[in-house]
């Protein structure tokens, strides 16, 4: 597997841990050297592992579970550090119907200890032209 391949593998495993509701999407997501995340929606920002905790409880405790749903998607390396562009749809999965939002992202990634481990997750909700 390539680097990018492995960075795109990286982003399947974190949809599918936010999907399942996995409380190891901290782990995956939490860097010791530093770890920003800048979500969708307004109070959404994590610097601290505590933060970034309580973010995860509060969105596993919603009445609909999310995944992202992506129809472009791309990886660039430059040494130990890389970056990913996403972009496509976030699916709100109700008991009794789904929600399609449009959805893209960011994220920077840097190769510690041999493994690529985030530094920045940066999401957003297009709005619609005026």
């Amino acid at each position: 597997m390539n680097a990018e391949e492995e960075l795109l593998a990286k982003l399947d495993r974190l949809g599918a841990l936010l999907f399942a509701r996995d409380p190891a999407i901290v782990g995956e997501l939490w860097c010791d050297l530093g770890f920003t995340l800048y979500g969708s929606e307004e109070g959404e920002t994590v610097a601290t592992l505590a933060e970034l905790e309580t973010l995860f409880q509060a969105l596993f405790a919603r009445p609909y579970r999310l995944a992202w749903k992506w129809d472009q998607r791309r990886a660039t390396c430059q040494e130990n550090i890389a970056w990913i562009a996403a972009e496509g749809r976030i699916e709100l999965t109700h008991p009794e119907r789904v929600e399609h939002l449009p959805y893209r992202m960011i994220g920077i990634l840097q190769k510690v200890g041999g493994q690529w481990r985030w530094r920045l997750f940066s999401g957003s909700e297009p709005a619609s032209a005026r």
